[in-house]
Parts: structure tokens; sequence; C-alpha cells
């Protein structure tokens, strides 16, 4: 039976890179054209020794009327940006949409560093209003453990 902090949601626009950042998590091959993800997709992943449910919410507008449903029950939701300025205001705006049913703990994913002129994690964590961010590039293998790393150490503490 998987708890509530073993539910993790990835949200954002769409094209930000969360099915890359799954992908990367569980050592899948990264697809280099981009197949948008329909609805919802969940995967599971073992992190800290413990089976977690990972969530992969599709994230163009006309399946967001699903989401407030998809984050019930969510230990860690994390939103997913693409390191712009343009899109780090749209992610701004999902939370203050859907904060309230994002669960207990929420992070954000600052994706898609190897691209010039990327925001760093300080500035975009500032632009959301403190929420805790890291810097990602889901098409680098080599971050695969940072990635474990970051959610392993989310989902324990409080």
């Amino acid at each position: 039976m998987l708890t509530s902090k073993s539910k993790i949601c990835f949200l954002g626009e769409g094209g930000v890179g969360k099915t890359s950042l799954v992908s990367l998590l569980q050592g899948k091959r990264i697809d280099k054209e981009r197949n948008p993800t329909v609805g919802l997709e969940v995967d599971d992943s073992i992190l800290n020794e413990k089976k977690c449910s990972i969530w992969d919410l599709g994230g163009q507008e006309r399946f967001r009327f699903m989401w407030q449903d998809f984050l019930k029950g969510t230990g860690l939701a994390v939103l997913v940006t693409d390191s712009t300025e343009t899109n780090v205001q749209k992610t701004k705006e999902i939370y203050e949409r859907f904060s309230r049913f994002m669960g207990a703990k929420i992070i954000a994913i600052a994706n898609k560093q190897d691209l010039p002129g990327a925001l760093k994690a300080n500035t975009v964590q500032n632009r959301l209003g403190g929420i805790k961010t890291y810097e990602m590039s889901a098409i680098k293998k080599e971050l695969r453990d940072r990635m474990r790393q970051i959610l392993e150490y989310e989902i324990n503490s409080d």
C-alpha cells in the first residue's frame, strides 16, 4: 500500500521536460522528439528502498481540469519549469491555481539548464515566491543520480 509520501506528481506547462525528468529518474532513454503526455502517465520507481508512484501530468491546458483529482494524496508535488522568464511566470500561475490540491510538500525543478539564457535556480525560486528550486537538465544522463537524490531527500524531509 502506498502512503501519501509515496506519491510524487510532476506538473507544469507542456514541453518543459516532465516526462524527460521521469525517464531520467528511471534510467530510460529520453526521446529527442517531443511527444506530449496525454492526460496522465503513472510509473513506479524505487526511492529510499521504497516503492513510489510517479505521476506525470499532461501539461496542456485541456488536461488541467483533471489535475485537482490527480493531485489528491500527493506526498510531493514537483513543479517543473523550462527556466525561461515566460515559463517561470506560467509556472507561478499554475502554482497559484493548484497549490491547495498539491499536498503537503512542493518543490520546483528549473529544467533545461543546458540551454543558453536559462535562469538559475535561485532566480526561479525568487520568482516562484520562495518555493525550493533545484537546477536540472533532463537530457544529461550523468544527472540521474542527482535527480534521484533530490527526490529521496525531499520525500524524507519535513
